[in-house]
């Protein structure tokens, strides 16, 4: 098993058997091989073409929620104030964003045929739109878990969602081999995990209309607010532009390729980001600790995905020739360029936990800002001259942009050396 830098782990509650951060890595690991399986399935069972067209789908939804998303989830975990007090301010935000994601969806499927020329996408559209109004009411006091660094009820928490999720798109796609499959794995997920969020916090949320929560919410968030904005379009402008010029079947392709190159970051990245933030925000009076602890975190990370990046490399034609067939083959460099752009984005996503710590929300915005920039510049061209693996390429470029200015204010925020980054990322 991975070994996390034990300074990291001694400020974890103690007495649970693993570390709160093995459980964050094991739910994580969980989520990312159902994840990746009902991926991996679904592309088996129902090909390209449906891929394609879920693909669409699913471009719409991201859209759609980061246009309408609240930060009251990342409030609840970092803000330094009485997080109980704003369970039921968050509660009614979720239900707003909820119905509201809901409602676009239904009523943008339409245009989103037209504009894609797919007119069986639209009532996948339709349909997720359950997705988000079940999400809005889930339970906010299990976020209170993670501020806890509670993970080992919130691995225990994630099982059944993960499972119900890929058994569904097992037993649909054999029924029915088409994007439907992903559409009942994707909802049937969504009522297990609502459901089982009152089971594990078991306190029964409000809806409030006013009051001091919801302002200090929507006063904290206003800045992340920005920041997903953004790093949706730093996220899916690629998507949409492959959809958009190259076809649904080529952003099916894109799509599959960008879910095998982004592992690191949704498994040892987001576990490690998701204990960091709680730890780091304990320790932003105490600067000699935080900065032991991020840069021993980094380095492991940092080393993890590097060398998955170049076992991908190596290695991924003759995988997916096997595992996927030979008409997945032109996902190959796809996904070569993206597992080297992958560990740029791990830079950015560690430095992000460590700016919303200590409280440099404004920094998060702009190293984003600086990320789409690049891909607006870089993404037509390449997508022109090089297809998919142009704009797998314009990503890179992004990504290194954003990694190098979070060097730079990381430096400057916790003032320590370039080499410091590096120096024992091998040793852990």
């Amino acid at each position: 098993m991975i070994r996390v830098p034990p300074r990291l782990w001694r400020l974890l509650p103690a007495g649970r058997g693993m570390s709160g951060g093995s459980w964050a890595l094991l739910s994580l690991l969980v989520t990312l091989v159902t994840g990746a399986g009902r991926s991996l399935v679904a592309a088996r069972l129902i090909g390209v073409r449906e891929m394609g067209a879920m693909s669409v789908a699913m471009l719409v939804f991201a859209t759609v929620e980061a246009l309408t998303a609240s930060a009251a989830e990342t409030a609840l975990v970092s803000h330094p104030g009485d997080a109980e007090a704003d369970l039921d301010p968050a509660f009614t935000l979720r239900v707003g964003q909820g119905i509201l994601m809901a409602g676009l969806l239904w009523a943008s499927a339409p245009f989103v045929g037209r504009f894609f020329a797919a007119p069986d996408v639209p009532p996948l559209v339709r349909a997720l739109a359950l997705v988000p109004l079940l999400r809005g009411f889930s339970n906010p006091a299990a976020l209170l878990l993670v501020r806890r660094i509670e993970f080992r009820r919130l691995f225990w928490w994630a099982l059944p969602e993960a499972v119900v999720g890929i058994a569904l798109v097992v037993a649909v796609g054999l029924l029915r081999r088409d994007a439907w499959a992903l559409v009942a794995a994707l909802v049937g997920s969504q009522v297990v995990s609502t459901t089982v969020s009152y089971a594990m916090a078991p306190r029964v949320p409000r809806l409030v209309l006013r009051g001091a929560g919801l302002a200090r919410l929507l006063h904290y968030g206003r800045w992340i607010q920005g920041t997903r904005v953004l790093m949706f379009v730093g996220l899916y402008l690629d998507n949409l532009l492959v959809g958009k010029l190259l076809g649904p079947s080529a952003l099916g392709i894109y799509q599959v390729s960008f879910r095998v190159g982004e592992i690191p970051v949704t498994t040892v990245g987001r576990a490690a980001s998701q204990v960091m933030l709680p730890v780091l925000t304990r320790l932003r009076r105490r600067p000699d600790r935080l900065r032991r602890e991020y840069l021993a975190t980094f380095r492991l990370v940092l080393a993890l995905s590097a060398a998955f990046a170049l076992a991908l490399v190596l290695g991924v034609r003759p995988a997916v020739a096997r595992l996927l067939g030979p008409e997945w083959l032109p996902a190959v460099p796809v996904m070569q360029f993206l597992a080297v752009a992958m560990v740029f984005r791990i830079v950015m996503t560690m430095a992000t936990q460590l700016f919303y710590a200590i409280g440099r929300l404004r920094l998060v915005f702009a190293v984003n800002a600086v990320r789409v920039a690049v891909l607006a510049l870089a993404i037509y061209p390449l997508l022109r001259g090089f297809g998919t693996s142009g704009v797998a390429v314009s990503v890179l470029l992004s990504c290194l942009a954003g990694a190098v200015m979070c060097i730079v204010e990381t430096r400057a925020s916790l003032g320590v050396r370039l080499r410091d980054y590096v120096v024992g990322a091998w040793r852990g």
